[in-house]
C-alpha cells in the first residue's frame, strides 16, 4: 500500500495543526537532542514563541477541514470556528441521507426507485419483472421477460450499472436520493435560527457520488450564507464518507449472476430434484421417460398436486445451495454408502470464491410458480399398449413427462461487520426457467410437448440406413461386454432402442436416417458412452457400417470401448510454499546546531536510509536455495520483501486442515467418444482418505484447502518518507492486528487444456489407491514476529542535501512482523503458481 501527502482523514487534519509540538512522538523511533545552546538562541526562541502565539490565536478563530474523495480529489475548506457546527450539521445530514439510500438499494437489488423497471407482482412473480415483498420490490437480475405462455424465451437482466451517468446506475440513484431528501433533514436550519444565526441557503446545486473499494463518498454543493452578530461566512461544499464495501458486494453478486447465466445452476438443481423424486409411484413425480411391461397401470398424477409437491421440494432444497468461498459455507458429508444423497448435496456447491467475508443465502419462500406438463386436462397417465393373441398377453406402459417450471429465488449477501457492526444486506432475485425438461435457452421456441419417442421413426420400415454393427469391449481388459443396452437418439426428436449386446459384445441393426444422431451404450457398471453418428450421410451405402476404432490387442476390427466405474481410495497430500522474509535494516540520523525546547532545533537535520537485511526463513527444514516462485512486497513495512519457495516435499494434511477437490470430466480418453456429464467431489480432512468412483478421461480440477484454526497477523507500525525543503522526515501509521478464525491455504484451478488432468485406463484400473497433491501456503510455520537491526545515529556538522561530517551510531535490535497482512493474498496467487509447468508436473497425481 502507499500513502500520499494530504491523504489524511478529515478528523485528523485539525490535530496536525494543534499538535505541531508533538510530531516527533509519532515517529517509529524517537530521537532526542541533547546539545548545549548559545546565547543568541534565546533571541530566536523568543521570535518562535511570538509566531507560535500568533498561530494559536489564529487557530482559535478558524479550523481547516480536509476531505478526500475516492477518486483522489481533495477538497479543502477553511471554516471559522463559530460556524463549524453549521458545517458539521449539514455533513451529518448528508451522511444520514446517504446511508438511508444505501440501505434501501441494498434491500432492492441495487435500486432505490425499482418501480421504474416494470411490474412487481406478489400474485404471479414469474410473469413480472421482480418480487413484490411489500413494501420492498426486488428486481430480477436474470429472468425470462416473455410471458410464461409464450412460445419464445428471452433472457434479460435488470442488474443496474454500479457507476456512470445512466439514470438507473447506483451512483445516479444515490445522487437523486440525496437531492430529493436532504432538505427534509436540514429542516431549513431552524435549530440554528433559534440560536441567533441568520442563514440563507440556496438550493442544492450538485451532488457527486463516488463508489470506491472501501467506501461510498458524497460531495454536496450548496451555497450557504450564515451570519451571527458581526461574523459572516459563506459555505459551499459539504462532504461525507460511508465506510461500506458496496463495490465488493456488487462484484460478488455479479459473480453469482454470471454463474447462473453460464451454467444454469438453478435449473440444473430443479431438474435433479425432478429426477431424484420421480418414479412409477403416485406419491412421486411421473418419470420424464421410462417403460414397464405391466399388463396395465393404475397410476395417474394430478398436475395441481404435483405443483404443490414442487413447491415443497424447492422450499427445502433451494436453501441448500452454497457458495464455496463464502463465510457461511459448510460442507455436508453423508454416511458411507449414501452416494445419491452425497452427490446431490455436492452438486449444490457453487465452486465460486472471493466472498469469505460474506454470508450468502439462496431462498425460495413458497411463491407461486409456473408449473406445466404435457397432461391431458390436468391429468398425467402412461401411454398404454396391450396385445392379446391366443394364450399370449403382452402389455407395455410408456412414461414420458415434459416439465415446464419457472420459480423465483432470492439471493441475500450479508456483511455482519459492515457499518461498524450494524450489518448490511444486498439482496437480488434470480428466476429459474425449465422448458421441456431442459434449462431454457434465450430465443428458442418452446416445443408443444412433442413425444420424444415416436413409433413412426423407430418402425422397421423407417430404418433406411445400412446395417450398423457394433462390438463393445471393456477399455482396460479389451474383453467383450455383454448386456449393454444400445439406443439411437436424435436430440429433441426421437429415441429408439437398438438392442442388447450378446456374449461377444456384438449388436447390429438398421437405424433411421438423420443428421445429429447419437448412439448410446448403457450398462449399470459402466459410464454411459455416446457415439455421434450422422446416418443420413450413408443413405445410399450398401455395405455394413462398423462403428468404433482400431484398438491395440484387437486385430482387424473396430470396437467401441466403454469405461467401467472404478471405486478407488483417494488421499490428498499437500506440497507447500515456504516463506523467507528479507527485512529492512535502517539507519536514522538526526542532528541540530543547538536544541531549543521540546526537541526543536535550528536547522534540523534528519536522514533515513534503508537497505535489505539478512533473509529469515521459516522452513521446517534447512533453506535449500533456488529462486522464489512468488514475491510479495509490503510497502512501508520493515518486513518489505517476502519470498515464497516451492519445496516439492509432500506432507499429510494436518488434523485441522480440509481439502475439497472437484474433478469434472471434459473429454473421453478415446477420440470421437463422448459421455454424459461426470463430476466427482473429493473431500478429505486431515490424514484420512475417502472412496470415490472414477473413469478414465480428461478432467478439469478445481478445489480449495482450508485451515480450521485461528491465524493472527500482528499489529505493526508502517512508515513512509516525504521531503520538506530537502529535510527528510518520517511519517508512520498503525496497522491493527488481524485475526482470522479459519484460513484458506490454497486454491486449485486446472481449467486449461495445458493443465487438465489425464487419467488413463492403465493408471486407474491397475491401482487401488490414488494420491492427489494440493499446493498450499505454509502459514503456520511463519512466526508472527521476528527481529531486525536499526542504527540510531547523531550527526555532527550536518547540512541538508550534503550529509554529516561525522556521526555517532548505536545499533539496536527491533521487532518487526514475521506475518504480514499481505500474506493473506498468497492463496489467491497460488492458482497461477500451480499452473507453472514445473510445478504442475510436481503435482501430478500418483496411482499405486
Amino acid at each position: 500500500m502507499s500513502l500520499k501527502r494530504g491523504s489524511l482523514d478529515s478528523t485528523s487534519s485539525r490535530g496536525r495543526s494543534e499538535d505541531k509540538g508533538n510530531q516527533d512522538r509519532n515517529h517509529y523511533f524517537k530521537f532526542k537532542s541533547d546539545k548545549k545552546g548559545q546565547v543568541t538562541v534565546f533571541i530566536i526562541a523568543g521570535i518562535l514563541l511570538l509566531f507560535a502565539f500568533a498561530g494559536i490565536l489564529y487557530l482559535t478563530q478558524s479550523t481547516t477541514e480536509t476531505t478526500v474523495m475516492a477518486d483522489g480529489e481533495t477538497i479543502v475548506s477553511t471554516v471559522p470556528q463559530e460556524f463549524r457546527p453549521l458545517q458539521q450539521y449539514t455533513e451529518n445530514c448528508l451522511q444520514q441521507i446517504g446511508k438511508r439510500g444505501l440501505l434501501i438499494l441494498g434491500q432492492q437489488g441495487g435500486y432505490i426507485y425499482p418501480e421504474v423497471l416494470g411490474e412487481f407482482s406478489a400474485i404471479d412473480p414469474t410473469d413480472a419483472d421482480g418480487l413484490n415483498l411489500d413494501p420492498l420490490k426486488v428486481p430480477y437480475w436474470n429472468y425470462n421477460k416473455d410471458p410464461n405462455q409464450a412460445k419464445t424465451i428471452t433472457h434479460a437482466t435488470l442488474r443496474p450499472e454500479l457507476t456512470g451517468t445512466d439514470e438507473n446506475s447506483i451512483e445516479s440513484q444515490l445522487r437523486r436520493f440525496v437531492k430529493e431528501n436532504i432538505a427534509e433533514c436540514l429542516d431549513t436550519y431552524q435549530v440554528f435560527s433559534a440560536s441567533g444565526f441568520t442563514i440563507a441557503a440556496d438550493s442544492v446545486k450538485d451532488v457527486e457520488v463516488s463508489i470506491g473499494e472501501q467506501g461510498v463518498n458524497f460531495l454536496l454543493t450548496m451555497p450557504l450564507e450564515a451570519q451571527r452578530g458581526s461574523s459572516k461566512t459563506t459555505l459551499n461544499k459539504f462532504a461525507a464518507r460511508i465506510p461500506l464495501q458496496l463495490k465488493h458486494y456488487y462484484d460478488v453478486a455479479s459473480t453469482v449472476l454470471e454463474a447462473e447465466q453460464k451454467y444454469s445452476f438453478l435449473e440444473k438443481q430443479g431438474l435433479e430434484l425432478l429426477a431424484i423424486y420421480s418414479r412409477n409411484d403416485k406419491d412421486y413425480f411421473p418419470p420424464t421417460s421410462g417403460v414397464t411391461y405391466d399388463l396395465f397401470s393404475p397410476l395417474s398424477w394430478s398436475e395441481v398436486t404435483l405443483e404443490g409437491k414442487m413447491k415443497e421440494l424447492l422450499t427445502s432444497y433451494v436453501q441448500m445451495l452454497r457458495y464455496l468461498g463464502s463465510e457461511n459455507f459448510q460442507y455436508s458429508r453423508f454416511p458411507s454408502g449414501n452416494l445419491l444423497a452425497q452427490k446431490e448435496v455436492d452438486n449444490m456447491v457453487l465452486p465460486l470464491l472471493g466472498a469469505d467475508d460474506l454470508s450468502i443465502n439462496f431462498d425460495y419462500f413458497g411463491w407461486k410458480l409456473y408449473f406445466k406438463t404435457n397432461s391431458e386436462e390436468g391429468l398425467i397417465k402412461p401411454e398404454h399398449m396391450f396385445v392379446s393373441y391366443w394364450i399370449l398377453n403382452f402389455g407395455m406402459q410408456r412414461y414420458e413427462t415434459h416439465y415446464d417450471v419457472s420459480y423465483p429465488v432470492l439471493v441475500t449477501l450479508t456483511d455482519e461487520s459492515a457499518l461498524y457492526g450494524e450489518g448490511y444486506n444486498f439482496v437480488f432475485a434470480l428466476e429459474s426457467n425449465i422448458r421441456n425438461n431442459e434449462p431454457s435457452v434465450s430465443g428458442s421456441v418452446k416445443e408443444s410437448y412433442p413425444r420424444k419417442i415416436t413409433s413412426l421413426a423407430c418402425n422397421d420400415d423407417q430404418k433406411d440406413s445400412p446395417l450398423v454393427k457394433s462390438i463393445v469391449v471393456d477399455s482396460f481388459t479389451k474383453e467383450p461386454v455383454e448386456m449393454v443396452k444400445i439406443g439411437f437418439s436424435i436430440p429433441n426428436q426421437v429415441s429408439c432402442d437398438v438392442g442388447v449386446t450378446d456374449k461377444n459384445g456384438k449388436v447390429e441393426s438398421k437405424l433411421p436416417l438423420a443428421y445429429g444422431g447419437v448412439m448410446n451404450f448403457i450398462h449399470p457398471e459402466y459410464l454411459t458412452a455416446l457415439y455421434p453418428l450422422d446416418t443420413a450421410k450413408y443413405q445410399n451405402v450398401q455395405t455394413p457400417l462398423i462403428l468404433g476404432q482400431t484398438v491395440a490387442g484387437i486385430e482387424e476390427q473396430k470396437v467401441i470401448e466403454i469405461h467401467r466405474l472404478k471405486t478407488i481410495n483417494v488421499t490428498i497430500r499437500k506440497k507447500e510454499l515456504e516463506k523467507c522474509v528479507v527485512p529492512l535494516v535502517c539507519e536514522y540520523t538526526e542532528s541540530g546546531i543547538v536544541p531549543i525546547f521540546a526537541g526543536l532545533s535550528i536547522l534540523p537535520y534528519r536522514d533515513i536510509s534503508c537497505a535489505k537485511g539478512t533473509p529469515q526463513c521459516f522452513y521446517p527444514s534447512a533453506f535449500f536455495g533456488g529462486e522464489p516462485v512468488l514475491t510479495i512486497q509490503a510497502n512501508q513495512s520493515l518486513s518489505q520483501f517476502n519470498d515464497y519457495y516451492f519445496t516439492n516435499s509432500a506432507q499429510s494434511l494436518g488434523e485441522n486442515e480440509e481439502a475439497l477437490l472437484t474433478l469434472q470430466r471434459v473429454a473421453d480418453s478415446n477420440p470421437g467418444m463422448q459421455s454424459n456429464d461426470f463430476v466427482v467431489t473429493v473431500a478429505v480432512q486431515g490424514d484420512t482418505s475417502t472412496s470415490v468412483q472414477l473413469v478414465p478421461g480428461m478432467y478439469k480440477v478445481n478445489g480449495v484447502s482450508t485451515l480450521k484454526e485461528k491465524i493472527t497477523f500482528p499489529a505493526e507500525q508502517r512508515c513512509f518518507n516525504y521531503n520538506i525543503l530537502s529535510w527528510e522526515k518520517q511519517e508512520c501509521f498503525h496497522v491493527n492486528e488481524s485475526i482470522m478464525d479459519s484460513y484458506i491455504t490454497g486454491n486449485m484451478q486446472w481449467d486449461t487444456p495445458e493443465t487438465y488432468l489425464m487419467i488413463t485406463p492403465e493408471q486407474l484400473y491397475s491401482a487401488t489407491n490414488l494420491t492427489l497433491y494440493f499446493l498450499t501456503q505454509d502459514i503456520t510455520s511463519v512466526t508472527p514476529e521476528i527481529t531486525t537491526t536499526a542504527k540510531q545515529c547523531h550527526g555532527f556538522a550536518c547540512l541538508p542535501g550534503a550529509g554529516c561530517a561525522f556521526s555517532d551510531c548505536e545499533t539496536k535490535t527491533v521487532p518487526v512482523a514475521g506475518r504480514i497482512l499481505e500474506d493473506s493474498y498468497v492463496p489467491s496467487k497460488i492458482v497461477e503458481v500451480a499452473k507453472v509447468t514445473e510445478i504442475r508436473k510436481a503435482l501430478e497425481p500418483v496411482f499405486n
